[in-house]
């Protein structure tokens, strides 16, 4: 019995240590005009990427406000990166899981959008 308390203390270390790293960038860390290089740097690769083209108007998620933005025919590369974002509500701030996206159009070499969405939420198509 005496041996399990030094291991066990070692592992509860050990995973103290490598749960602060894991610490997920503040949505508010992420600005229109960075580069991917910059985002590189500080954020490492994107969780998921995906690509989409513009053909009309109609969109739903967290680009739905960027969308408008964006020409018809042209091409948006997202970039996602799970992430936290500070909810005010009658009960004050808190921290809300979830995952930023951020736009590049026609192969822009820096962001020219940014959405976030709430881990768990749904969008649908009416």
């Amino acid at each position: 019995m005496k041996h399990r308390l030094p291991v066990a203390v070692v592992y509860l270390a050990v995973g103290v240590e490598l749960s602060c790293g894991l610490e997920l960038p503040h949505h508010e860390d992420f600005a229109v005009g960075m580069s991917r290089d910059d985002i590189r740097a500080r954020f490492g690769e994107p969780a998921r990427t995906q690509e989409l083209a513009k053909s009309d108007e109609r969109i739903w998620g967290p680009i739905e406000d960027f969308w408008p933005e964006v020409p018809v025919g042209a091409t948006v590369e997202i970039w996602g990166f799970r992430s936290t974002m500070s909810v005010e509500s009658d009960r004050g701030s808190r921290a809300e899981a979830g995952q930023t996206e951020l736009y590049f159009v026609n192969d822009s070499n820096t962001v020219d959008g940014i959405g976030f969405y709430i881990e768990g939420a749904v969008y649908e198509s009416n």
